[in-house]
């Protein structure tokens, strides 16, 4: 499933080949991914010009001239290409939007139809599925705010993959950024001091640039705007590695269930440490008291 730097590949891929063209002829075969604007693409999108391509979580947005913006989500087998306009047509294309002046199309493919496509403009009504709320920006956020953000009875891995509280991460870059900050992902998150959430924020920021670079990750489907896979699967530490070793230290990957989803750690490196208990009766052995003030302190008798 296409995460944040995927998205991120693709928006600034497409930045280039499109900011500053015309769009033309659009042909669509599935009305039913299209939400916002009730009236058809074909009477909106056509002779409007693309100022500025860009991303927002997983998600690629045209903006275009007269407060348009065209939203792609690419949901779990979503694909944007640019590609000649003779190019023989994909399976499961459901959009093609000719490109002015040039023999070339954007077409927005996606074979299993988790995704979706939204045309928002200025003025309303917006009909069809709304677009969910975001929560922070990872690349962006400050280590105060994702702080705050983490003072939930939730543990870690579900918090990081929820979209309302962190933004454009899933269940690859999780995993990878988890492993990279030593945490555990059944850590509940609000038990994270200071100094380990500022630890797994930095491994966040560090493992998404470095996925961006090397054009995101392809596990089956993923192609970037040119057609092309990624190759950060390649560095992948933990994800989907079970049993084989640790890059770190050798210790053999596990996979678990954690957050509904498959998930990949080094019971070494992400070794969970126990909470201490706030119920003084769980103390092993018999137990002296000795009153101090309006305390009462236990001690355990060797």
């Amino acid at each position: 499933m296409p995460e944040l730097p995927e998205a991120e590949t693709i928006a600034r891929q497409l930045q280039r080949q499109l900011a500053g063209r015309t769009l033309g002829r659009v042909r669509l075969t599935r009305t039913d991914i299209v939400h916002g604007d009730p009236r058809p693409l074909d009477k909106v999108l056509p002779g409007r010009c693309v100022e500025r391509v860009h991303r927002r979580a997983k998600r690629v947005i045209l903006g275009l001239d007269g407060g348009v913006e065209l939203v792609f989500r690419l949901g779990m087998t979503g694909r944007l290409i640019v590609c000649p306009t003779e190019q023989p047509v994909e399976k499961h294309t459901h959009l093609r939007i000719a490109i002015r002046d040039a023999s070339q199309e954007l077409r927005f493919c996606d074979p299993r139809r988790f995704g979706g496509i939204w045309c928002l403009t200025e003025s309303g009504p917006h009909g069809g599925e709304a677009l969910s709320e975001l929560g922070l920006e990872p690349l962006e956020t400050t280590a105060v705010a994702f702080r705050a953000a983490m003072k939930r009875r939730r543990q870690i891995k579900a918090l990081l993959m929820d979209q309302a509280v962190i933004a454009g991460l899933g269940n690859i870059y999780c995993d990878e950024s988890l492993h990279a900050a030593g945490i555990h992902p059944l850590t509940r998150a609000d038990t994270l001091s200071v100094e380990r959430a500022d630890r797994l924020l930095r491994a966040i920021k560090t493992t998404l640039r470095r996925a961006i670079r090397f054009n995101g990750s392809t596990i089956m489907d993923y192609r970037d705007a040119d057609g092309r896979e990624g190759s950060f699967q390649k560095l992948h530490r933990v994800y989907q590695r079970d049993g084989k070793p640790c890059r770190t230290c050798r210790t053999p990957i596990r996979r678990i269930l954690a957050a509904g989803r498959p998930t990949f750690f080094c019971p070494n490196c992400q070794a969970k440490k126990p909470r201490k208990s706030r119920n003084v009766n769980t103390l092993i052995g018999p137990t002296r008291r000795r009153r101090v003030g309006t305390v009462i302190e236990r001690t355990c008798i060797a």
